[in-house]
């Protein structure tokens, strides 16, 4: 469990990108003000989660000390253009039901708590348009 004052957060998404830059700054962290587990220096725990898999988010979770997670950050981010129908279902089940099936794991602990924080984050290029 987390000392006094320290905060666990769980991060989905970071085998790369901004989710792995997220992970790395927390557990960075001068004033030691997140806690992340017992490995790499006390400071960063990894477990194996799919997130489009009830069973695999169940066990995530379940795998995080007393079930108590401070922080849930997860993403949103994911190409639109040029792929597939089959293969966009994929990336929506990731990036939109994938952050469902974690927010439903995690709220009613988060809940009996009455503390804890969900960060959604999500790209912005949904919303910009691009020259080609």
């Amino acid at each position: 469990m987390a000392n006094s004052g320290q905060k666990v957060v769980l991060i989905t998404g970071c085998s790369s990108g901004i989710g792995l830059r997220i992970a790395v700054t927390l557990a960075k962290d001068e004033k030691k003000r997140y806690h992340a587990g017992d490995v790499y220096g006390k400071t960063l725990m990894l477990l194996p989660l799919d997130v489009c898999s009830d069973d695999s988010v169940k066990e995530c979770i379940n795998n995080v000390k007393d079930r108590h997670i401070d922080i849930l950050s997860v993403g949103l981010l994911g190409p639109v253009e040029s792929i597939s129908i089959d293969e966009m279902k994929r990336v929506f089940d990731t990036n939109f039901f994938g952050v469902v099936r974690m927010i439903k794991e995690v709220m009613p602990d988060m809940k009996k708590r009455r503390s804890g924080h969900i960060v959604v984050m999500s790209s912005v290029m949904g919303l910009q348009g691009m020259n080609f």
